[in-house]
Order: structure tokens, then C-alpha cells, then sequence
């Protein structure tokens, strides 16, 4: 009897063994596909990552490589010559006593033009001059370029990417457009909430903007105005409503107008409709730029 027990005892102590080798096994098992899966995915990674790491050492290679070692652009409005003013500025890394440069701009995205100025230099590698960009064509998209010449060598860099001359003006204006509401009826077409905000991207201090007035046009022609009020936040203006007669058929566009401190005027495309019957209108969605008007009287 003792003998059995003795037996018993074996058997169920091998079978303990036995379940803790199978868990063991279970756990080594589980910790080898996670590894696995980690190492899968860290190869996925380094993969996905090497087009980034050669292009940034492609990129720093290309910046080590170019002459021009900071530059800086500031505008400013040439009420005069009607034109907006690039001081441009830039800092070579290498220059001789007969270095020469020369800024340049491009026109971009389908517009046409070109021009150029001379950059004085200091001796010390500094080079600064004034580039004129003209306004009387809307808003153009242009790049800037550098042509730096060291005896009889040229070399020409770009600065920066695209820029805009809507976008280097004093004065810029956004709106809420879900807030402006648009009617046709009884031969009336009228807008209601109408809003704007002014606002600069290069100039520091409030925006200035003075004769700010709201304009129904009607197909391109100044249907009805009001002058604005001033809104719940800084440099928001607003009025209630705007009302003329139309026609189906007629293009009616909210526009907003102001002056800024030079006296230089801008009228904004808020939002365009068609008065297409009684009761319907539809949204035009032109592109802002098609609308950016200056006013130079």
C-alpha cells in the first residue's frame, strides 16, 4: 500500500513537471513571436524611414553646399511709384572684394513677368538693395532668386519658396462664410450677416484700416453699399443687411473695402452668388485672388 502511494505521487508530480513545462513552452513560445513581431516591425520602420533620412541628407548636403547663409525679405508700400518695395537682404558664407549679386524675381502658377535689382554689398559679406514688385496686375505668385558672381563665375540660388504679393500687402481680410445668408425674391436679392475680419501677415501692431464699407455688386458693378460696423472682436466689422434689384441670370457678389494707413484702398471678395429664379440662388465660389482690387485715389 505504502508502495502505491509512493507511486501515485510520482505519477502526479510528473504531471505537474509536466503541465509547468508546457506552460514554460506556452510563454517562451508567446515571447518569441513577440519578439519576432517587434524585429518585423522595427525592420518596417527602418524601410519606411530610409527615403526620409536620404532626402534630409540630401537636403543638408544641398544647404552645406549653397553660398547664401541667411536671408531675409521686408515689403513695404511705394504709394509713389505705385509698386510694392522687397527690401531684400542676404548674408553669404564665402565672398572676395569683387563679389557682385543681384536679386531676381520670377513670375509663378501661370503668371507672366520678371525682374530684377542690384544688391550692394559692405566688404563683410552682407548684401542689401530694393526690389520692385508691380500691383497692378492682382495678386502675383513669384519666386526670388539670388546671382551671385565672383570673377567670372555666376551662381544663382533660390530664396525661399513661392511667394505673393497679396500676402506681403499691409492689409489681408477673411470672413465667416457659413454666416452670410443669400435670398432671391420678389426681383430683390439680399444678404444678411454680413462680416470680415482684417488682418497682416508681415506687419507687426494692429491693422489700421480706415472707410471700411460692405458693396453688393451686381455683375461687376456697385449695386448698393453700407458702411461698416465695428464687430465683437478686434478688426471684425459687420452690417445687417445689403438689398438691390436683380434679374435671373445676374451675379451679385459681397465685397468688402477699406483703406489702410498709406491711403492705399482694397476691395475683398466675400462671397459671389447667381440669381438663378425666384426663391434660388447659387454659390459661385471664384478664387479670392480673381478679386483682390487696389485702389491707389
Amino acid at each position: 500500500m505504502e508502495e502505491k502511494k509512493k507511486t501515485d505521487w510520482m505519477k502526479f508530480l510528473t504531471l505537474m513537471l509536466c503541465v509547468l513545462l508546457l506552460i514554460v513552452n506556452f510563454w517562451q513560445g508567446k515571447r518569441l513571436e513577440d519578439l519576432e513581431r517587434s524585429i518585423s516591425e522595427a525592420q518596417m520602420n527602418i524601410t519606411a524611414d530610409i527615403p526620409d533620412m536620404e532626402s534630409t541628407f540630401h537636403t543638408q548636403l544641398r544647404e552645406e553646399d549653397k553660398l547664401v547663409q541667411n536671408w531675409n525679405v521686408i515689403p513695404s508700400v511705394n504709394m509713389e511709384k505705385r509698386c510694392l518695395d522687397l527690401g531684400v537682404s542676404a548674408v553669404l558664407k564665402e565672398w572676395r572684394e569683387d563679389t557682385a549679386a543681384e536679386v531676381l524675381w520670377t513670375g509663378d502658377g501661370g503668371t507672366v513677368g520678371e525682374g530684377s535689382a542690384p544688391l550692394s554689398g559692405d566688404g563683410k559679406g552682407n548684401f542689401a538693395g530694393v526690389l520692385e514688385m508691380p500691383l497692378d496686375r492682382g495678386r502675383l505668385e513669384f519666386a526670388l532668386d539670388i546671382l551671385i558672381e565672383n570673377g567670372g563665375s555666376q551662381r544663382r540660388e533660390s530664396l525661399g519658396g513661392v511667394y505673393d504679393t497679396g500676402e506681403l500687402l499691409p492689409v489681408q481680410c477673411t470672413y465667416e462664410g457659413g454666416r452670410i445668408q443669400a435670398e432671391y425674391l420678389k426681383g430683390v436679392f439680399s444678404v444678411y450677416e454680413c462680416g470680415a475680419q482684417v488682418y497682416s501677415r508681415q506687419y507687426p501692431g494692429p491693422v489700421e484700416a480706415e472707410e471700411k464699407v460692405f458693396r453688393l455688386r451686381r455683375n461687376g458693378e456697385i449695386a448698393v453699399e453700407q458702411a461698416a460696423e465695428a464687430g465683437d472682436r478686434l478688426n471684425e466689422y459687420a452690417c445687417g443687411k445689403l438689398s438691390a434689384e436683380a434679374e435671373p441670370g445676374d451675379r451679385m457678389a459681397l465685397t468688402f473695402f477699406c483703406r489702410d494707413e498709406n491711403g492705399l484702398g482694397y476691395e475683398f471678395l466675400l462671397q459671389d452668388w447667381v440669381a438663378v429664379e425666384e426663391r434660388d440662388v447659387a454659390p459661385v465660389n471664384s478664387e479670392w485672388e480673381d478679386w483682390l482690387r487696389l485702389s491707389w485715389d
